[in-house]
């Protein structure tokens, strides 16, 4: 005849070997970097009209509602959009990444920069938008 142990012993050893399974997936990330460098600048778009003078300069706008993304090994890590002025402002991992800011009206277009950034670096991006006015 075989013994069963008391109940507590089984709910203890059930509570232990959670326990143990739950610490070693929280050693497990998430895969996703940590934020540890700033990122902010603006993008802007041009040109903004068909013919460009010295009487008449057409000097490039604000992309407002540009879609602004970080990429670390293609991945986007971290995302915005612009403000009204075309500004935005993101977190962004250590190492080599593109910020890459994409149009979200008018005529497709992209524009990427590449940086390599350390803790606590704050860089300044400037992207221009084509908006196809020929």
């Amino acid at each position: 005849m075989t013994q069963r142990r008391p109940t507590a012993v089984r709910g203890y050893r059930l509570a232990f070997a959670a326990a143990v399974v739950l610490a070693a997936l929280s050693g497990c990330g998430t895969g996703t970097p940590d934020l540890e460098a700033t990122i902010a600048g603006q993008v802007q778009q041009g040109p903004t009209c068909p013919v460009e003078t010295l009487d008449s300069p057409c000097p490039p706008a604000p992309a407002v509602g540009a879609l602004v993304e970080v990429l670390l090994d293609g991945e986007v890590v971290t995302s915005t959009t612009t403000d009204d002025d075309g500004r935005f402002e993101l977190a962004a991992p250590v190492g080599t990444v593109e910020v890459r800011a994409t149009a979200t009206e008018g005529l497709p277009s992209q524009d990427v920069e590449t940086f390599t950034l350390d803790t606590g670096d704050l860089v300044e991006a400037e992207l221009m938008l084509d908006t196809g006015v020929r």
